[in-house]
């Protein structure tokens, strides 16, 4: 199955994501136990993570866009058909 670039996008965002997610858990977690990260690095992380889920739902709207319009061209043309704007159907008559 071919795969769009919005859907793509979307998949390799997701991975970074998840994988900062990880690294933001792990050193909250060791600024809980004992300190790692001082607080500014942690948010500026945060906003570095925001960033990329927002590129990463981008990237699904891409996706989705472009599904939506394969569905309304399909639509159009079997609304023609019943309006008797449809070639094929007139040639066939």
């Amino acid at each position: 199955m071919k795969k769009s670039i919005g859907e793509i996008f979307y998949i390799i965002s997701q991975i970074i994501a998840y994988i900062l997610a990880a690294i933001l858990v792990i050193q909250i977690l060791g600024i809980l136990l004992g300190g790692s990260w001082a607080i500014e690095e942690i948010i500026l992380a945060l906003v570095i993570f925001n960033l990329t889920i927002s590129f990463g739902i981008g990237g699904y709207l891409l996706h989705l866009n472009n599904n939506i319009a394969k569905v309304d061209a399909k639509l159009a043309g079997h609304f023609g058909w019943h309006k008797g704007k449809d070639e094929e159907f007139q040639k066939g008559r």
